[in-house]
């Protein structure tokens, strides 16, 4: 029987083979450019100017942090596909992308100010699927840096892929409130919604 890491890395394996390294929907995104996955970042760009910050990102890809020209003062990807970490460190050599499964993690080392993760959640076999998955994704999440921001694929939505779990907004900040309770959630579109977490002064 396979493991779920297996599986999740045969299936953007397939994905890679399928539309190649240039092409954002490798990534299970919507669209060829990546303009959904752009939106996703500068949302939370809104929120922290993260240019002078140390960014550790969960589910970083290929990079595509860097793909849109964001910077800050340090940078940290995991990401479960050791191909993609591969092509990741090709493009961006001085940057630190390394594979790792979170699943068999509950934090990193080092602290880090902002912890990210887009287009990571709503993967099906992901770290957010089960009740017991979600609950460590976001205690990893939350271990790891001062603050939080994690999109999630929203059940409001109204156009849907048969590749992604939507989540109700009520159940997700159900989840969050067990951790802290300096939580915001901002839902501006239909299809998503933004988690942002913080730890109590």
């Amino acid at each position: 029987m396979k493991s779920t890491q297996m599986e999740i890395n045969e299936w953007y394996n397939t994905k890679l083979e399928q539309f190649g390294e240039n092409d954002f929907r490798s990534l299970n995104w919507g669209d060829k450019e990546g303009k959904s996955a752009k939106a996703r970042y500068q949302q939370m760009f809104e929120h922290y100017n993260w240019s002078d910050k140390r960014i550790i990102e969960v589910g970083c890809g290929w990079g595509s942090f860097f793909d849109f020209g964001f910077e800050c003062k340090y940078y940290y990807g995991i990401d479960i596909n050791p191909k993609l970490v591969h092509i990741a460190n090709e493009k961006y050599d001085k940057k630190d992308f390394v594979v790792k499964d979170i699943s068999k993690l509950n934090s990193i080392n080092s602290r880090f100010d902002i912890a990210i993760s887009s287009g990571v959640a709503g993967n099906r076999q992901g770290p957010a699927d089960t009740p017991t998955k979600l609950t460590h994704y976001l205690n990893f999440m939350f271990n790891s840096a001062d603050n939080v921001m994690i999109n999630f694929p929203s059940n409001r939505a109204t156009i849907r892929s048969e590749y992604v779990e939507y989540f109700a907004p009520e159940y997700i900040i159900s989840q969050a409130l067990n951790i802290t309770n300096n939580i915001q959630l901002i839902h501006k579109d239909r299809s998503d919604f933004l988690l942002i977490l913080k730890h109590n002064e």
